[in-house]
């Protein structure tokens, strides 16, 4: 148990690396297979020993090894959260379930931990994140080792459910006030998680999706106007946020406790 506890934390912070590569090519139309990685700002190649998940963040100080500028804070976030989920989901499902449980849901969380990233950078679902995760649910429902799920058949109502019901709010929205509220990102992102965890996952993630979506925007309104000293226009009030991180959070939430609030 140490020794498979060991090489998830070094398996975590490899994968971690590699979502940052995902996250910051992907939007970009860049392969993520290649060439190696450089700094945004002089454009110089690293060196192997520059991307050391997380150590080489904190012996760098921060810093490119070559011009000095400053690395973003994300790159170490990612890869602590990728392992710290990881080691989550090791004890939540590695130690119940066999280890292609833990594979199948470790996809998924990775998956939806990508999505959200790059979400809040672009405001954007990439397809080629959210429709894999569609039909990798479903292969996954296929071998019989997700116990969230009832089998294909369920694993692909509970997708096209999850798409049809983002898809029925938008439009009830739209109707009131003539635009869109969702965007079709988010659509296919509720399709892959109806794949993995199913259709009686909905009410809990829409629930802690909305409340954890108002709490984020009032936090955010009241630092403008509170600390910023800032006024809140009406434009503000209708700005876009991305949805798909509350989407992801949510069912990671479901995921570790699969009860319903019903």
């Amino acid at each position: 148990m140490n020794l498979e506890i060991f090489f998830t934390i070094v398996i975590g912070l490899v994968l971690g690396s590699f979502l940052n590569v995902v996250i910051y090519r992907l939007p970009r139309g860049e392969s993520i297979w290649g060439p190696f990685s450089k700094c945004p700002n002089c454009g110089k190649t690293l060196r192997w020993y520059h991307n050391i998940p997380f150590l080489s963040y904190i012996v760098l100080r921060g810093k490119c090894a070559y011009c000095s500028e400053k690395i973003s804070i994300r790159y170490p976030i990612v890869e602590l959260s990728t392992t710290l989920l990881l080691l989550a989901l090791y004890f939540k499902i590695r130690l119940l379930y066999d280890i292609f449980t833990f594979i199948g849901f470790s996809i998924f969380g990775l998956t939806l931990l990508a999505i959200s990233f790059i979400d809040l950078s672009h405001k954007e679902i990439p397809d080629t994140l959210s429709i894999p995760l569609i039909f990798v649910g479903w292969i996954f429902a296929l071998t019989g080792k997700n116990p969230y799920t009832e089998g294909l058949e369920y694993a692909i109502i509970s997708s096209l459910s999850g798409i049809g019901l983002l898809f029925f709010i938008n439009e009830l929205y739209y109707l009131f006030s003539k635009r869109d509220g969702i965007g079709m990102g988010d659509f296919k992102l509720m399709g892959g998680i109806g794949a993995f965890l199913g259709y009686k996952s909905f009410f809990n993630i829409l629930f802690f999706s909305a409340l954890i979506g108002l709490i984020t925007f009032l936090v955010v309104v009241g630092y403008m106007k509170l600390v910023r000293k800032q006024n809140i226009s009406e434009g503000f009030l209708k700005t876009e946020i991305p949805f798909g991180p509350f989407l992801s959070l949510s069912a990671l939430i479901y995921l570790f406790n699969p009860k319903s609030l019903l």
